[in-house]
């Protein structure tokens, strides 16, 4: 608890190498940091499972740091059985300085699975700057053998700007008893400028995945509402130049989704949507 981390240099290139994991904690405050990982630069956490006696993660402030590269700039997860809530950051550069060899995978990522549980509510990004955008080629979301989402067509492990993962490796987990419950995240004013890859100039493979929980997935004894993702806005965002042009983003299970004033390719969105 109380806990302040204040120009900090985070040098932690190498596999698996997170700059710096909250877990289980209260009233954190990090800020004017420079994060250069080779994993997820802040990943946030509070417990596994059942591993939850430590309780939620909760009042936590990130602002004026630098993620010069990481394969995460802000994570949430995937351990947060015991919960996350009010969590907020502002005023970011993910510099994405290794774009060319080793991209940051996407941005602000939120993931858990069918038996991690937990929730996550309370999240809110604001003024981010991403000059060279996020990794521009897919890593595509393995679905269970049974599941009704098509294999290939999810890339929530790499490709998008922001991503919401309720399914996380869920081949990992046979048990698949807890399902999250996600809800109030708001996003506004983020700008993601392109590089030249490919044969183009892109920022990303999609804007944004929310992948709600697999309903199909979920093997226990008794009946469990398997609760949408809901409340979700994104506001006053340029996402640059996608890749998957003919699909700009990728949505299963998802209740309230708010676009307000948001370009995607050079078009303007301003809609709400639940699918």
């Amino acid at each position: 608890r109380k806990v302040h981390i204040n120009k900090v240099n985070m040098d932690s290139m190498g596999p698996n190498s997170d700059g710096f994991d909250p877990e289980s904690c209260d009233t954190v405050l990090i800020e004017n940091c420079t994060f250069n990982t080779g994993d997820d630069c802040i990943a946030i956490k509070s417990g596994k499972n059942r591993d939850t006696q430590f309780g939620p993660t909760r009042n936590i402030v990130i602002q004026h740091c630098v993620m010069n590269s990481g394969h995460g700039a802000v994570t949430l997860g995937s351990e947060l059985a015991a919960g996350i809530e009010h969590i907020y950051a502002q005023h970011l550069d993910f510099r994405n300085m290794n774009w060319d060899h080793d991209p940051l995978n996407t941005a602000i990522r939120m993931k858990t699975n069918m038996n991690r549980g937990g929730f996550l509510r309370h999240f809110y990004v604001r003024d981010v700057s991403i000059p060279n955008g996020v990794k521009t080629m897919p890593a595509f979301y393995k679905p269970l053998p049974d599941s009704l989402i098509a294999p290939q067509s999810v890339p929530s492990t790499a490709g998008a700007v922001i991503t919401i993962d309720c399914d996380y490796a869920p081949a990992d987990d046979s048990v698949r008893t807890r399902p999250p419950v996600i809800s109030d995240i708001h996003i506004s004013d983020i700008k993601v400028g392109t590089v030249n890859i490919g044969g183009g100039n892109y920022s990303s493979y999609q804007a944004f995945v929310l992948l709600g929980p697999v309903a199909s997935s979920y093997n226990g004894k008794t009946k469990q509402a398997i609760l949408p993702i809901q409340n979700v806005s994104i506001t006053n965002c340029d996402f640059g130049t996608v890749r998957n042009d003919k699909a700009p983003w990728f949505l299963h299970h998802v209740q309230n989704l708010q676009l307000r004033n948001i370009t995607i390719n050079g078009k303007s969105y301003s809609e709400t949507i639940s699918t």
